[in-house]
């Protein structure tokens, strides 16, 4: 069965314009003409579309689909297992960035610490955070022989003792700010 590219686009739910895209990037282009000339599409491109549409879901750039489809750079079990990393990688960091945003959330909770004082410093704060992982990284690697020292590190992990920590680093900050004033 032929279609046009109207036809094809309704068939598959996309749009003329992003077909007419993949045809220009040489990412689907349709091999067979019909009478008039026109490129029509087949049961085949059919087929490539849905592996196109199935490796953007899974995070591919439209580039790396087109290397893909064209070179088979990976089997299809080695290409989820590297986008099975790419994502597991992604969510470490949106999970970073999601206990910074909560241990300063517990912050503007503390009672007696002033959110007007609190937002003066938020980003010093949230700095603070955003830097403390990779911290902590170098401690351990410096210290990975010294069992003692690495024991005391490993608290660092601990979201209590984060808890009190932050509280002791904003109570250190208000010290430093009152000094200066």
């Amino acid at each position: 069965m032929e279609m046009t590219i109207g036809q094809f686009a309704k068939l598959v739910g996309s749009t003329v314009r992003t077909l007419r895209y993949y045809d220009k990037i040489e990412l689907l282009t349709p091999k067979k003409l019909n009478k008039n000339c026109r490129k029509v599409y087949t049961p085949i491109d059919w087929e490539l579309f849905q592996q196109i549409m199935i490796l953007k879901h899974f995070g591919l750039s439209l580039n790396e689909i087109k290397e893909q489809m064209t070179n088979q750079k990976f089997n299809n079990r080695e290409l989820l297992q590297v986008q099975k990393r790419l994502i597991e990688k992604k969510q470490a960091e949106l999970n970073d960035k999601l206990e910074v945003i909560t241990r300063m959330e517990r912050l503007y909770n503390i009672e007696g610490i002033s959110e007007e004082e609190l937002d003066e410093f938020a980003f010093i704060m949230l700095d603070l955070f955003r830097r403390e992982k990779s911290q902590i990284q170098i401690f351990e690697e410096h210290f990975i022989n010294n069992k003692e020292i690495l024991k005391e590190i490993k608290l660092l992990h601990d979201p209590e003792y984060k808890e009190k920590m932050d509280r002791e680093i904003w109570h250190l900050i208000q010290a430093i700010r009152n000094a200066i004033h």
